[in-house]
């Protein structure tokens, strides 16, 4: 071989090599983040808060239920809460699903919302329809911006919107367009 022809193609060697590094795409540094991921779940989920005396306070049902490693939280599955009143009957919270924060304080009802309370003595039975039910554990307190309607023996309220304590003694308001049958005996 000549050694023009070598000095050549070692010329033409070292562009190529020279090309190839410096037009190499700058290659993403990829972050390692963990997603929405289940870390357990559970079918036939219960959950009971007690009283500092020891009486049961809260019980939340579930026939699924999903925890999440990321954020800590859990969603349920036709959860059914339930709230103890001493001396009271208890109070009853159907949904479609439900989702408990990371501190177990939030609890949001998601879907159609059935609010049940049996009657008592002199009190009338209770029923609450809505939807997408946000529930502050520690005060019980509920809230909705949703349709409402509440049923209590034979009278009938309804509106938009409405705030509830449902610590004794129960505080029910209704926010906007409210409409109401009550008949007197």
């Amino acid at each position: 071989m000549k050694p023009l022809t070598v000095i050549a193609l070692a010329i033409l060697a070292a562009a190529t090599w020279w090309l190839a590094f410096t037009q190499e795409p700058d290659i993403e540094k990829k972050t390692t983040q963990l997603g929405h991921k289940i870390d357990y779940f559970l079918k036939d989920f219960e959950v009971l808060s007690m009283t500092l005396e020891g009486k049961p306070k809260q019980r939340i049902k579930a026939e699924h239920m999903e925890h999440f490693v990321d954020d800590d939280s859990t969603e349920m599955t036709r959860p059914i809460m339930t709230m103890y009143s001493p001396e009271k009957p208890d109070l009853h919270i159907h949904s479609e699903t439900g989702y408990i924060s990371s501190d177990g304080e939030l609890v949001l009802l998601n879907g159609a919302v059935n609010i049940k309370r049996d009657a008592l003595k002199n009190i009338a039975p209770l029923e609450i329809d809505t939807h997408n039910l946000r529930v502050q554990l520690p005060n019980d307190f509920a809230e909705t911006d949703e349709f409402v309607k509440i049923k209590s023996g034979i009278n009938t309220i309804e509106g938009i919107g409405l705030r509830a304590h449902f610590r004794e003694p129960i505080n029910i308001k209704i926010l906007e367009q409210v409409r109401g049958l009550h008949e007197i005996n």
